[in-house]
């Protein structure tokens, strides 16, 4: 084993917390291997003998925590730390006290006991603070460190991300004065995350490229390998897919020792896994397939090689949960019966209960897929009897977390096969176990749970308050749930999306014929927006600030319209103006329909000549959502509709609904989008706008994708500046990240007009604009315009991408749009939903501008009335031209 200071093997399991796997459940199933967690950097040669009553030290003691810990035993590790601190208070240094202490307070926040957790971090902190210096400064300052990462961790475990990034940060400093760069790049990878909680992506890379040259000075290759890969483990979790492969992958080329080798194609499993999940997401499926073999191929090899018999287990659980979701049945069932016998050799741990929790989880997915109740030699009475024995085995481990899991997954079970008294009471007792422990992400799952069993028993009042319990639960954690931990947050559609949706339906379905009360409406409408933040928070990885609820529209002629996709029908309920009442109305269609109509409508939109088809899918569209509306829409004398759509609804251009004989911007409705209102305030434009401009119009090729030119650039920037006030534009070569930021760093500006090819998806990593030799993603955009808006201070009025598009197949492509506007404060933008041709382009925008710089006109009648124009003046009658834009945010 590489000897190392046992007080820095410490200061590295105060990192565990942080990027430690969460309870089983609420991930998709990419388990990372635990073992790498607690030998940070080293290799993880834990001695499992307990230590000899006779040789009894503080020392020992604590080793033997260290031990217990890494098995999985915390509260044994609490206990027995609370004893090695008993027995260094005898010593004449009191920091080894400290230090112990502070691991009393990690152990506790493992088990989610925060209150006891903090009473011990804070006595930890009160004997550092108040102790004399030693003569071993050196020593002294590592201890320091060491506290500093468990109290960020704590921080961190609390939400308080400003908190905790800024005891990494001190905690990074004492590594330095030591010149301890093993703990320098501990502390940033966890600041890493911190910041990109915080939304600071760009910062966040650029501390991780330090951490890389940090590993790289290292002379034990076996060392580097170990930081690569946690490294790429990391970057994994903040979305930079690619840069993890390539660690991962050099990470390989260095290790040698064979469960180094597997560990590290288990993790190349699991970027792959991540990444052929998010193309598929976005649309792009034969590009997802092959990352998906990939994943299945690393999986394979690391349990294949030589022999499998040291095989991680992870590495089965991920491959079955793999080959259940895409649907290879014989191969799972044939892994399904080879997986428990190797993990129930475990000694008792949190890790063997957790893993027959996912391993029954897997079980009944298969049995749900393949309708059968007996499968790889289990019945569903053996699987309940496992999750039973591992919900004793929490007991005797006095973890009451795990037992809550083990518990609350035995509900699911009897939930699954219809026994709803069985399952409500497993229910119960699980959500009772939490009592006392700050767990949200792990008790929201069991108030949603007991929800579904009470609305299945026909109790729907006791269902809605366990939906609304959950809720008020994720709300609790929406920075932790849907920010910070990067396998929650990839589960976002499995775990908490559906827990919204399902609420909203509850509260719509009207009782003996009667419409829904006012009382459910508000509340129905209250959880579409807090879902599009949550959609929005998941989307950005980071908080956005929010500024109170809009009750009511202060526009005169606007009608607010939130169309939601439910099972079987189409609801709306809408604002209309001057009417204190929601109305609501739905359209009986089955979702599947809707969904399929609206993917046809979208692609039909975006190609030419498939007018007929378009106004074939916008017809039906017009029928559902507008014509139960018609006569309400007449008698509040309506002029602009603003939806907040759902779903895939977002990505169809709205003005190009049709009813038979008009579409409806020829109706004289002007159109906007504003999902999450209390974002998009409305508010009137300022009557001169200044504008600053840019652009690329020559044909380029970046990282091998290639960029056609763009024809009417000057032209177009050119004909905007003679209408409002604009700065000389940026072009082509000077169309850079570092001229943009300068020019707009130079003096205020209101609106932004830039001409240039670029891709927005529900996907970050896909979303950007061309700059010339270089691609700008979506974290630089944001960063961008941050700086044009005095860093946020003065929001950005306007922001016109022309040229720009969304990304095909992605139902939810317009999150990258809402996002970008969510992000930077901008109050709205104006973009194009697919590729725009040139010329009428051009007019478009210029006469756009001609219409905003008329003083009674809103950004959405200058948008109508450009489309118009195009239509009316310019002869081009197709939606494939002039239904192209679509306008986010404020309207006004």
């Amino acid at each position: 084993m590489l000897r190392i200071s046992r007080l820095l093997v410490l200061g590295l399991v105060g990192m565990i917390t942080v990027l430690s796997v969460p309870a089983v459940g609420i991930q998709v199933g990419l388990y990372q291997s635990n073992r790498w967690l607690a030998s940070y950097f080293t290799s993880a040669e834990v001695a499992a003998a307990a230590v000899p009553t006779a040789a009894v030290t503080p020392e020992a003691l604590f080793q033997r925590g260290l031990d217990l810990y890494e098995a999985g035993s915390f509260f044994d590790a609490v206990e027995t730390w609370k004893a090695s601190a008993q027995l260094f208070e005898k010593q004449p240094s009191p920091l080894n006290r400290a230090l112990a202490l502070g691991y009393v307070s990690l152990g506790y926040q493992k088990l989610g006991q925060l209150d006891k957790a903090s009473a011990y971090l804070s006595e930890s902190l009160h004997i550092l603070e108040n102790s004399e210096p030693s003569q071993d400064a050196a020593g002294d300052a590592e201890i320091a460190a060491k506290l500093l990462n468990i109290e960020g961790t704590f921080h961190w475990n609390r939400g308080q991300i400003d908190q905790a990034l800024a005891s990494w940060q001190e905690a990074e400093q004492f590594y330095q004065r030591v010149g301890q760069l093993k703990g320098v790049a501990i502390a940033q990878i966890n600041q890493a995350k911190a910041l990109q909680a915080l939304g600071y992506s760009r910062q966040s890379a650029t501390l991780l490229r330090q951490t890389q040259e940090i590993l790289k000075t290292q002379p034990d290759r076996a060392l580097q390998a170990t930081g690569l890969r946690n490294l790429g483990v990391v970057l994994r979790q903040l979305g930079d897919l690619e840069t993890s492969r390539t660690l991962l992958q050099d990470s390989l080329s260095l290790a040698s020792d064979d469960e180094a080798v597997r560990l590290i194609r288990l993790e190349l499993g699991n970027t792959e896994r991540v990444w052929g999940d998010r193309l598929q997401t976005v649309g792009r499926v034969p590009e997802a397939q092959q990352h998906l073999r990939a994943a299945q191929r690393y999986y394979r090899q690391a349990i294949d090689e030589n022999g499998g018999n040291d095989a991680p287990l992870e590495a089965y659980l991920n491959l079955l949960n793999l080959l259940i979701a895409t649907r290879q049945s014989d191969a799972a069932i044939n892994l399904l019966a080879d997986v428990p016998a190797r993990f129930e050799l475990l000694p008792l741990s949190r890790r063997r209960i957790y893993f027959t929790i996912n391993f029954t989880e897997q079980w009944l997915k298969l049995a749900t897929q393949l309708q059968l109740t007996y499968l790889s030699g289990l019945s569903y009475l053996d699987v309940a009897q496992r999750l039973a024995r591992a919900a004793q085995e929490a007991q005797a481990l006095s973890d009451r977390q795990a037992k809550s899991s083990a518990l609350g997954q035995l509900g699911r079970l009897y939930e699954r096969i219809g026994q709803n008294a069985d399952a409500k009471r497993l229910t119960q007792e699980a959500r009772l176990q939490l009592e006392g422990l700050n767990v949200p992400e792990i008790q929201y799952r069991w108030e949603w749970q007991l929800g579904r069993i009470a609305d299945q028993s026909g109790d729907r009042s006791l269902a809605l308050n366990h939906y609304e319990a959950a809720i008020a639960t994720l709300q609790t954690v929406r920075s932790n749930l849907l920010s910070i931990d990067p396998d929650v947050q990839f589960s976002f559609r499995d775990d908490v999306e559906p827990v919204y949706r399902e609420l909203v339906e509850l509260l719509l379905v009207a009782e003996d014929t009667r419409q829904p009360e006012q009382q459910q409406l508000e509340k129905a409408i209250r959880l579409v927006d807090q879902l599009q933040l949550a959609e929005l928070e998941n989307y950005l990885g980071c908080q956005v600030a929010t500024v109170g609820q809009v009750r009511t529209v202060q526009d005169q002629t606007a009608a607010v319209i939130y169309p939601i996709v439910l099972s079987d029908r189409l609801a709306i309920v809408t604002r209309f103006p001057g009417q204190t009442e929601l109305s609501y109305h739905e359209t009986a269609v089955a979702k599947d329909e809707v969904e399929t109509v609206l993917q046809a409508l979208r692609l039909d939109l975006a190609v030419p000549g498939r007018t007929p088809e378009v106004i074939e899918g916008s017809e039906k569209l017009y029928n559902w959502l507008i014509r139960p509306l018609e006569a309400e829409l007449q008698r509040s004398e309506t002029r602009t509709l603003v939806f907040v759509p759902d779903g895939a609804l977002r990505n169809v251009p709205m003005a190009a609904l049709f009813d038979g004989e008009q579409y409806l911007i020829q109706k004289g409705y002007a159109v906007a989008i504003a999902p999450r209102l209390e974002l998009f305030l409305p508010g009137e434009t300022p009557a001169q706008l200044r504008v600053k401009l840019g652009g690329v119009g020559v044909p380029q090729e970046i990282e091998m994708v290639a960029f056609p030119t763009i024809a009417k650039l000057e032209e177009e920037l050119g004909r905007i500046a003679q209408i409002v006030e604009a700065t000389p534009p940026l072009l082509n070569e000077s169309f850079t990240v570092e001229n943009i930021k300068r020019q707009l760093q130079q003096d205020p500006v209101s609106a932004i007009h830039w001409k240039t090819h670029g891709v927005f998806s529900s996907d970050p990593s896909q979303t950007y604009i061309v700059g010339f030799n270089e691609r700008i993603s979506s974290a630089t955009l944001n960063e961008l315009i941050a700086a044009g808006s005095q860093g946020g201070n003065q929001p950005l009025e306007l922001l016109v991408l022309s040229a720009c598009e969304t990304a095909q197949g992605d139902n939810r492509a317009v999150l990258g749009l809402a996002g970008l506007a969510a992000r930077t404060g901008t109050r709205s933008v104006v973009s194009a939903l697919w590729v725009a041709l040139d010329t009428p382009n051009t007019e478009f925008m210029v006469r756009f501008y001609e219409l905003l710089a008329q003083k009674d006109k809103t950004k959405a009648e200058a948008l109508r009335q450009a489309q118009l124009a195009l239509i009316d003046e310019y002869g081009y009658t197709t939606p494939y031209i002039w239904a192209n834009y679509i306008l986010i945010g404020n309207w006004l």
